[in-house]
Parts: C-alpha cells; sequence; structure tokens
C-alpha cells in the first residue's frame, strides 16, 4: 500500500472515530435529558423552583455506564428524596448494564455459530464494548425464562405430522474435588411438527441421559399432557409420527400413541442396509436399487412387488442384509395414506433432520457443553434465532392452491 492510501485510510478511520464520538455524546446528551425531565415530572418542579405541589427534592446522581448499540455511554442517574418511592427511570431497568439491542446482537451472534470468546471479541469490534465470555454466557442464561415457558406452554395447536429425533452430545459432569469435570455423553429429544395449517414448529425438546423407552416415554406422556393428543377440540387429528427407527422410541410410542400410524424414515431404513452387507464393494449398487422401491410409488402392491424384485437379485449374494430390509418393510409405506401431496415431506424425517443441521452448525464449535441448561439453552437460541429470521419450509404444491411460502 503507497503512502497516499496509508494516509487516505488513516484519515478514514479517524473520521469514523470522530464520528462514533458524536453519536454517543449525542445520545448521552439525549438520554441525560430524558432523565432529568422525568425527576422534574415526579417532584412536580423544576430546579430552584419553589411551589407548594413540590413532592420531594433532587438528590445528586449515581453514574452508570450503559453500553448500547452506539457505544458506551456513561450516564448519571438522578435521585431524590422525600418521596414515596425512588426514581425508576424508563431509560434502563434496574442493574442494567446493557441495551436489549446489544443483549438481543449477542444472542444472534452465539445461536448463529459462535462460541461466547467470539461473541464477545465481535462484540468489541463493532461496538466497543468490553464483555467477557462469561459476561457472554450471563447474556444467554437470560432465556432461561423463556424456555420454561417454551417448556409449559399449552400445545393448542393441532399437529397433523409429528416427527421425533435425537441428537447426541456431550456435557462436563462437574466432580466436588477440583478439577475441570469429566465428560460425559447424553441425547437431546427432539420434537417438530407440521400443523394443520401448513405451518412446521419446534414442539419441544428435552435433555436426557439415554435415548431409551424411559426417557422417551417421560418426554411423550409431558406432550401429551400439554396437549398433543390425538385430535382437539377443532377435530385437528394427528395423523401420522414419523421416527428414524429408533427402539427405544418405537416402543414408547406404542404406550402413549398406541392407535397413531406410525412411518419408519425410507432414508434411514435404507441407510441401515450398510450395517448388515458382507461384501461392500457392491454397496453403492445395493443401496440404489433399494432407494427405488421408493421412487414414484403410489400403492403397497406396487410396494410389494418391487420388494420381490430387489430380494430376487440380492439374496444369494447378501441374505443377511435381504433378510433384514424386508423384516419391517411395512412400515416404511405408511406414508402412502397420507395425501399425494404430503407424502415426499412425511416418509423421511428429513424435516426434523433440517433443524438438526443447523444445531450442527452451533454444536460443533461448542464440542462440550458445560452444563445441560447450557445445551439446551443453546438448542432454543438456534430455534429463536431461526424463528426470528422467518424460518419457513418449502409447502407441497396441491392442485388447489398455488405455491406460496410460510412467513
Amino acid at each position: 500500500m503507497s503512502e497516499d492510501a496509508r494516509y487516505l485510510a488513516d484519515c478514514q478511520r479517524r473520521v469514523w472515530e470522530l464520528v462514533g464520538y458524536w453519536m454517543r455524546d449525542a445520545l448521552a446528551r439525549v438520554l441525560q435529558a430524558f432523565m432529568e425531565h422525568e425527576r422534574d415530572l415526579m417532584l412536580a418542579a423544576a430546579p430552584y423552583q419553589r411551589t407548594g405541589a413540590r413532592r420531594g427534592w433532587r438528590n445528586g446522581y449515581d453514574t452508570r455506564r450503559l453500553d448500547t448499540g452506539f457505544g458506551p455511554v456513561r450516564l448519571r442517574k438522578p435521585k431524590v428524596r422525600g418521596c414515596a418511592e425512588p426514581l425508576r427511570t424508563l431509560v434502563f431497568d434496574r442493574y442494567e448494564r446493557r441495551t436489549r439491542q446489544v443483549e438481543d446482537c449477542v444472542r444472534r451472534w452465539v445461536s448463529g455459530g459462535l462460541a461466547t470468546r467470539g461473541a464477545s471479541a465481535a462484540l468489541g469490534q463493532a461496538f466497543g464494548i468490553e464483555l467477557s465470555a462469561g459476561g457472554v454466557s450471563a447474556v444467554m442464561a437470560r432465556l432461561d425464562e423463556q424456555i420454561r415457558a417454551f417448556h409449559t406452554r399449552p400445545l393448542s395447536h393441532g399437529y397433523r405430522y409429528v416427527f421425533f429425533d435425537g441428537k447426541w452430545g456431550y456435557t462436563c459432569h462437574r466432580r466436588r474435588r477440583p478439577g475441570r469435570g469429566k465428560k460425559r455423553q447424553g441425547v437431546l429429544l427432539l420434537a417438530w411438527g407440521i400443523r394443520h395449517d401448513g405451518r412446521e414448529e419446534l414442539i419441544d425438546l428435552r435433555v436426557a441421559d439415554q435415548e431409551d423407552e424411559r426417557s422417551w416415554t417421560s418426554f411423550l406422556t409431558d406432550l401429551e399432557a400439554r396437549g398433543l393428543t390425538v385430535s382437539n377440540r377443532w377435530r385437528q387429528a394427528l395423523e401420522m409420527i414419523t421416527t428414524d427407527g429408533n427402539a427405544g422410541l418405537l416402543s414408547a410410542l406404542y404406550v402413549v400413541y398406541p392407535n397413531i400410524p406410525k412411518q419408519r424414515c425410507v432414508f434411514h431404513k435404507v441407510q441401515d442396509l450398510a450395517e448388515h452387507l458382507r461384501d461392500r464393494t457392491h454397496r453403492e449398487r445395493i443401496l440404489h436399487d433399494a432407494s427405488a422401491i421408493y421412487r414414484g410409488l403410489r400403492t403397497r402392491a406396487q410396494a410389494q412387488a418391487r420388494l420381490r424384485r430387489w430380494m430376487r437379485r440380492w439374496q444369494e449374494r447378501e441374505p443377511d442384509a435381504v433378510r433384514t430390509f424386508s423384516y419391517d418393510f411395512e412400515q416404511t409405506l405408511t406414508y402412502l395414506n397420507a395425501p399425494p401431496q404430503w407424502r415426499s415431506r412425511v416418509k423421511t424425517s428429513n424435516p426434523i433432520e433440517r433443524f438438526i443441521r443447523e444445531l450442527d452448525r452451533k454444536f460443533e464449535r461448542v464440542g462440550i457443553f458445560p452444563s445441560s441448561a447450557s445445551w439446551e439453552r443453546c438448542a432454543f437460541s438456534v430455534w429463536k434465532h431461526l424463528k426470528t429470521d422467518g424460518y419457513a419450509p418449502t409447502q407441497p404444491r396441491t392442485p388447489s392452491t398455488p405455491f406460496t411460502r410460510n412467513t
């Protein structure tokens, strides 16, 4: 870079630093004037004014630093005495050190994939605000109240199709003696739903030790008690449940939702073939032929005919894989009961896998979560981030309505 270019860049930097200083100074003056006016209204008297309507006296100031979107500003919070209650300003809440705009920005960065230290550095570069990694974690911890409300909200909306899956991860198990703790594996149980109006959303989530029948039964029972029932007062029935074939989940579903049709994810069913192959050289061919069974499928009779042809081709070379694939083949055909425009959407667990991929972007950066609460908090922030940005999966085309996207 030439001397002239460096001089120009330095001048631009100084100009914008000066503009930022003026913006922060102007903001501080406006906020200070607003708080002074609030004190005048509370006392019913201006400074040095003598009036019989006065309700107290001025009592100096408290210094407060407030981090804003324009950077940190220094304010002098007015105090009063002789009043029934202290002055409650509308500029900031009690003990507040950052505006909601800054905290929302931190949450979006963290839910978008930044680690706490990365969010701390980005906050300093963007706004000139110094906030430690622990401070970023404290900002994220304020989501706990929203998470509690999310876990206890009534599920009054009728869900037409529901998807269940688990996401494995690690948390840090704290020990009593000094040390960093021990890594412990856990699973994040997820429930995803498609409502009768076509919108998709996260129903609930929960951290559990294992993806077994006990954990899933507890999770499903809570959902049923909150309103995820077979039908509701608007006659919006739950028509199908799609799973990846986990044995503990299936056992729990037959206990809590015994009469709801259950769809085995076609993609997971085909991929399970790879674990039972003797010869890996024809892995791609046999998986391709198994996937072709479901391509353009319309009736069960057509599916059975395709399955028989597939079995005749691979029976001698891969008897174990053929026997495993054909054992519960009927469970992968439940989606044929759905309307044609919904079949491609419900025959796999892709709707919930799409959300899990968003979680992976964040979880890969974190690695091991400090606790189960932080793991749950992180997953909820990712969902909130997607919802704020207008997460709108593609709706199926219908003959009577044009192609639209949810907003």
